[in-house]
């Protein structure tokens, strides 16, 4: 016997499917708890608010299964919003939700000439139509982190990762459909060049005319322009289970399929990368290596370093010890084999044995780690990216880290022991506060030299000071920070180039504060500090 629940359902969904489609009217809203969403004729997908942490977020999510699987979601890096929100349909043809104080965030809008009705498909598209029932917006044209089926992805279109499996904010990797024709994967904010490709798919020689298609059947290829299909991922299944492509928040692209018989949970059809889950560059963050462990991914510091958020992966670690001192006497080197790094020098030495190359690093204060592979040495700054264990492969990442830790007070120490110490931490930290004020006054002096005799009124490429001082400091023209008037130039110089190093945004980038002493006192040569707009110090 049917469930009275049920029934209404049903009926629901049968007359949405004698209609073809859900119509909703300009003037209609949904608020989070009493109508939280617009259903297609079939109940399987649905628009709306669904539950986001502590507050909702609008999408399209699979209602029709015990999962309510997000595939789609509006402004996603938008934080949720309250039970008391309201996502309205406007008489001009606009999807806007309104807040209860009255603030409105746009979510879509139809061309010049409005729209008369929206509708949520039975294939999980939402469409905006015009008077002459024409789409003029749908929610196929700006995909999230899911491709589902008789969805086009063509030239130029991106899927973006999300953060997680429940915070469907934008992640740290993407899938592209590339001019050239293939469905290539990159970490989010590198170069789209096969150094940072992790994975993808097809054939060389095709034109810019290449499109991603996946049938409802979870047949999935790429067709040119032509009509040929140039290559089959997968060559279809059972046509009663429904399909979907997602770039999860592990950069892994997985074809998932569910049992509309079944309770059960989604099943992976097809990978890509499929032969290493430790491929995607960035999974473990900074200064951190992947390593797969019973099938899993998992994530091992660098000798020294502890991780930065043990709850996020991606965060990276950081060093346990402090780097005080340039002394070659206080650090000792630690090897980690089989890892693959991106090899981001600022010198090479050729022809070299490992040895040779560990004692390179340590004769060199600016050396923090080096890569040694077949007679090659590679010396890095921190922070190490991309990081990945590769048996098969020989690199040998060379870790400077401290071979002393750092003194601290303990209840066990005498009580004349312990002032000691106090005198010692006290001695430290004036010493760093002087080096700071110095640093401070350096870029303060930069500052008031620059605005004190000159217009406002500035060009764009002085409107931004670190900007525009790493421009001069590029160029040779120091001068123009002091109005070009008589100063000590190898100073101005020094002073300049530690400032610089001093503000970057990157923390282990930053330079001591004993190391700012000694670079100010001309004691060590100070090294050509990177430009403020570079990746590593604006992320």
């Amino acid at each position: 016997m049917m469930p009275i629940l049920l029934f209404p359902f049903l009926l629901l969904s049968a007359i949405f499917a004698q209609q073809g489609q859900y119509l909703v009217k300009p003037g209609s809203f949904l608020t989070p708890t009493t109508n939280p969403s617009w259903p297609s004729p079939s109940g399987l997908y649905a628009f709306g608010f669904y539950k986001q942490g502590s507050g909702y977020a609008v999408g399209i999510f699979l209602a029709g299964l015990p999962q309510k699987t997000v595939v789609w979601t509006a402004n996603r890096d938008k934080p949720p919003v309250p039970a008391d929100s309201k996502l309205n349909f406007t008489s001009d043809g606009r999807l806007v939700l309104q807040s209860a104080q009255g603030a409105e965030t746009l979510i879509a809008s139809a061309p010049e000439g409005g729209a008369s009705s929206a509708s949520m498909l039975n294939s999980g598209n939402f469409v905006i139509n015009n008077s002459a029932n024409q789409m003029v917006w749908q929610s196929f044209s700006f995909p999230t982190d899911t491709f589902l089926p008789t969805q086009n992805l063509s030239h130029g279109q991106v899927l973006y990762s999300s953060v997680s499996n429940t915070n469907k904010s934008t992640g740290i990797f993407l899938v592209l459909m590339q001019e050239d024709g293939w469905l290539a994967m990159y970490p989010v904010g590198t170069p789209y060049t096969l150094a940072y490709g992790y994975g993808g798919v097809g054939i060389s020689g095709q034109k810019n005319d290449v499109v991603l298609q996946l049938e409802d059947n979870g047949h999935l290829y790429l067709i040119n322009g032509d009509g040929n299909i140039i290559v089959n991922m997968t060559n279809g299944y059972p046509a009663k289970d429904v399909y979907r492509l997602t770039i999860d928040f592990d950069g892994i692209l997985r074809l998932y399929s569910h049992d509309m018989n079944q309770n059960g949970d989604w099943t992976v059809k097809w990978i890509n990368p499929n032969d290493d889950i430790c491929k995607p560059k960035g999974l473990c963050g900074f200064n951190r290596y992947c390593v797969v462990i019973d099938l899993q991914v998992g994530c091992n510091c660098l000798p020294q370093f502890e991780p930065v958020n043990v709850e996020d992966k991606s965060s990276g670690c950081q060093r346990n010890f402090s780097a005080e001192s340039c002394e070659k006497d206080r650090y000792t080197i630690e090897p980690v084999p089989n890892t693959v790094w991106e090899n981001n020098n600022y010198s090479i030495i050729i022809s070299t044995t490992q040895d040779n190359c560990k004692e390179a690093c340590l004769q060199d204060c600016n050396c923090e780690a080096a890569l040694f592979k077949d007679g090659e040495c590679t010396k890095q700054r921190l922070p190490l990216r991309f990081g990945r264990r590769v048996q098969s492969d020989s690199t040998v990442a060379l870790i400077k880290v401290g071979k002393y830790s750092t003194p601290t007070i303990d209840g066990s120490l005498p009580k004349e022991s312990k002032k000691e110490h106090y005198r010692l931490d006290i001695l430290i930290v004036g010493v760093s506060l002087l080096a700071f004020a110095l640093v401070v006054m350096a870029i303060s002096g930069i500052a008031v030299y620059k605005y004190r005799s000159v217009d406002h009124d500035l060009p764009e490429e002085e409107a931004i000071l670190e900007e525009w001082v790493y421009q001069c400091f590029e160029s040779g023209e120091l001068g123009k920070l002091v109005h070009n008037e008589v100063v000590d130039k190898k100073q101005l110089e020094r002073m300049v180039k530690v400032g610089l190093w001093c503000i970057l945004d990157e923390p282990s980038l930053r330079p001591s504060m004993k190391k700012v002493l000694l670079m100010l006192e001309g004691t060590v040569d100070i090294p050509t500090p990177p430009s403020p707009t570079s990746f590593l110090s604006t992320i």
